[in-house]
């Protein structure tokens, strides 16, 4: 089961246009965004450690964002 409220899942669902949304597709949602999430903040992890923080920043994220979009 994944951390985020399946309500929310579902809306962001409907949000990308789904008219009806099992409970089951909910759950995998949920399920992928929990892994995505981790993997995000694996990397920015990694970021924060290159710079010589142990502390995670916004800027940490904008970077990872920046990257993600050059590769992409």
């Amino acid at each position: 089961m994944g951390v985020f409220p399946n309500a929310q899942v579902k809306r962001i669902i409907k949000g990308a246009g789904a008219e009806m949304v099992s409970k089951d597709a909910v759950v995998r949602m949920n399920q992928l965004m929990e892994d995505r999430a981790l993997e995000l903040a694996t990397l920015v992890v990694e970021i924060a450690k290159h710079a010589g923080r142990k502390t995670i920043r916004d800027e940490d994220f904008h970077l990872l964002d920046r990257i993600h979009r050059t590769l992409t």
